[in-house]
Parts: structure tokens; sequence; C-alpha cells
């Protein structure tokens, strides 16, 4: 993996075979133009229709218009507050409907779309970001080993993905899915192996889709005032991974509990699993 390529026209078919399977990431560059909305997803417009609605962060709840001022003033010697997110499907319903389908067909089967797993557990988010100029993201790989899916409804944002095999280098914390480096500022004296890695970039500007494959590990640069709305995959693909980390998330903590988190990831799973042998799509709750 050099390079991070950005496709207009890719059929579902090439999707599977040259990105999902293989685990590649790919930029859509008109991914999102399947939704029914045709919304220009602008600060203005989410002020507009949700400036009252509210989120916490860190304790603190804030509106939504409150959240575009301070992030629209955020620098990099004063970042904002960050990630500031809405759960969509529970704090920002109303717009669900205006980003469907949600899978830009290409993001399914996603088992995540079915009944059985509930949401908001073992990885099954759909959310909305906001931030500023100065804000950037720890360098990481995605709890639960889902496939992200992240849109930039407005403004621009810088992506920084590594190769699989170059994990060692990123000096992952014992959760396995956090590092400590700094891609803008990194300590080569105290994480000397990472001269060795080879960080790939690719700007997202609005209305692109980048698909991250389970176990990239990835982080983001904001490069101007941003909204971008992320969600996840789960499917036979990243099934095995998905569940062995239900283990692994409790095995330090409580073993029984990890022991029934790991039944109960497989069991559900394996219901979907069942369910898209008999032609579920899972496109769409």
């Amino acid at each position: 993996m050099q390079e991070i390529e950005k496709l207009g026209s890719l059929s579902y078919d090439d999707f599977m075979e040259r990105y999902l399977k293989p685990g590649i990431p790919v930029v859509l560059t008109n991914g999102a133009a399947s939704w029914k909305s045709e919304h220009s997803f602008t600060p203005d417009f989410f002020r507009e229709r949700f400036g009252d609605y509210t989120t916490t962060h860190e304790d603190r709840v804030y509106a939504m218009r409150e959240i575009l001022d301070i992030t629209a003033n955020s620098t990099p010697e004063h970042p904002s507050p960050y990630p500031i997110l809405f759960e969509i499907p529970e704090q920002l319903a109303e717009f669900l409907p205006m980003v469907e389908p949600l899978h830009m067909n290409y993001a399914f089967p996603n088992w995540f779309r079915g009944k059985v797993i509930p949401y908001g557990r073992l990885g099954n988010n759909i959310h909305l970001f906001i931030g500023g100029v100065g804000n950037q993201y720890s360098l990481h790989k995605d709890m639960f080993h889902t496939n992200a899916w992240i849109t930039q409804l407005y403004g621009e944002k810088k992506f920084v993905v590594f190769p699989r095999d170059q994990e060692a280098l990123l000096y992952p914390h014992d959760s396995g899915f956090i590092s400590p480096i700094n891609i803008l500022k990194p300590d080569y004296e105290k994480y000397p192996k990472y001269r060795q890695a080879t960080p790939i970039s690719v700007t997202l500007k609005p209305g692109e889709t980048i698909f991250i494959p389970n176990g990239i590990w990835h982080t983001t640069v904001a490069l101007s005032h941003n909204i971008s709305l992320i969600f996840d995959q789960l499917n036979g693909h990243n099934f095995k991974a998905w569940k062995k980390d239900a283990y692994d998330y409790n095995k330090g903590k409580n073993k029984a509990k990890a022991l029934a988190m790991y039944g109960l990831a497989h069991a559900m799973g394996s219901i979907c699993q069942v369910s898209e042998l008999a032609g579920n799509k899972f496109r769409d709750n």
C-alpha cells in the first residue's frame, strides 16, 4: 500500500475484490451522491436545523450552535475541544434519513444495520464529528476491528494511515489500539523505531468518503473547520476479529465477563451470518 487511491467510479464487485477483502483503504469521491438529501451540510445548515440539539463532552453540555462557533474559531495555538460528537440515531434522529442509503451502495452487508446487535454496543455507532483547525485525533486502529466509513460533509481533513505490517513501529499501548506517537511531532528518541514507519496521507474533501479497513492504524489532522459523518461496518470478513476483541477488552478486568461477551458476540454474529446466507443483504434497518 503505497498510496490511497481516489476513485470516482467503482463497481460494488470491484470494491469487494480490490479493497474490502484484501483490507486496502480507498477514497470514493462521489459515494455520498447516492444519499436522498440534496442539502449542503454546512455549518449554517446544522445551525438552522439542529442548533438547539445538545451533546456532552468531558462532562459539559454543548448545544450544536455553540459547538459550531467554538470549532470555527479553533487555532493550532488554542484548539477547540475534540472530538465533540453526536450519536446520530439517538441525538440527531431527524438527520439520519437525509443520509440514506447510508451504505452508499458499497458498505454492505453490514450486520450493524440489522436488528440483532444493539446500537452503541461492540462498535455499532453512527457519529457526527465536528472539529476545527488545530484538532488532531490520536493514532489508533478502531476498536472491535470494525471497518470505518468516513464522509467529509464540510471542510477538509487529512487522513494518515499505516500499512498493517508496521504495527510494531507504532508502539501500541497495552490495549493494542492506541499509539502514543504524535505524527506531527514524533519523539524519535523515545520511539526510535517510528523512523522506519511510512505514513501515507490523503486529504478528504467535502462529499468524499474514505474506507478504512479493520486493523489499519490511522489518525486525522483538521485542515479547516470541518464536519464528518462516521459509521462502522461488521460482516463475515471481520467477524472473527470482532468477537475476539469482545473477549480481549474484558479479559484483564473480569475473565467471566470476557467469556460472556465473547459468547454474546459469537451468538449475535452467527445469527447475522445465517440471516445473510438466507438472503438478508443487511443494507438498512
